[in-house]
């Protein structure tokens, strides 16, 4: 059975995957949801996702709540390098145009601006985890995924150093001046 670190990392994997193979359904699929697709077990949590059972630890969904780590601890084994880069782009993507769009009038969503810019940068973060400290891209090795090998054959540098970091950069760097013309968000 696959295993994720948290529940965000499970439900983001099944998008992955959904939208990478055509013959899996084309509409959004269903989230983590407990007593529908969701079965809780002794340790773990087991999510009944279209694209197969996956594993959820208590402990790992746990700690990463705690460190404010929506993706989890250490080095996913769901994911890989490539396809990290690759969703950093996508929330990037998403949180620019929500940007763009939003022009703090009252009833404007706020929230979506935000959780775009902070996801594109965890998923970079993510992507760096594979990039060994005295190495300038990633190694071969931490892209297994067709759809990663084909990123990179689109985009070359998608998973070099440089460019990892000056997207990150450019995703946090954005999500402050967001927030400093807006001031501190109000729960």
């Amino acid at each position: 059975m696959l295993t994720a670190r948290t529940l965000i990392e499970a439900q983001v994997y099944e998008s992955v995957m959904t939208a990478a193979d055509d013959s899996l359904p084309s509409v959004p699929p269903l989230g983590p949801k407990s007593g529908v697709n969701v079965d809780e077990g002794e340790t773990a949590w087991t999510f009944h996702s279209t694209v197969g059972d996956i594993e959820i630890p208590y402990v790992s969904e746990d700690a990463s709540r705690k460190l404010g780590l929506p993706f989890g601890l250490g080095v996913s084994t769901l994911l890989d390098a490539a396809q990290w880069a690759v969703l950093a782009a996508t929330f990037g993507r998403r949180a620019l145009n929500a940007d763009l769009a939003y022009t703090g009038q009252p009833g404007q969503d706020r929230y979506l601006v935000e959780l775009n810019w902070e996801y594109a940068a965890y998923a970079v973060r993510e992507a760096l985890k594979f990039l060994p400290d005295d190495a300038e891209k990633v190694p071969d090795s931490a892209i297994w995924s067709e759809f990663g090998r084909q990123a990179l054959v689109d985009s070359p540098e998608l998973v070099h150093r440089g460019k990892l970091v000056d997207d990150l950069e450019y995703y946090e760097g954005t999500l402050s001046d967001f927030r400093a013309l807006y001031g501190p968000s109000v729960d």
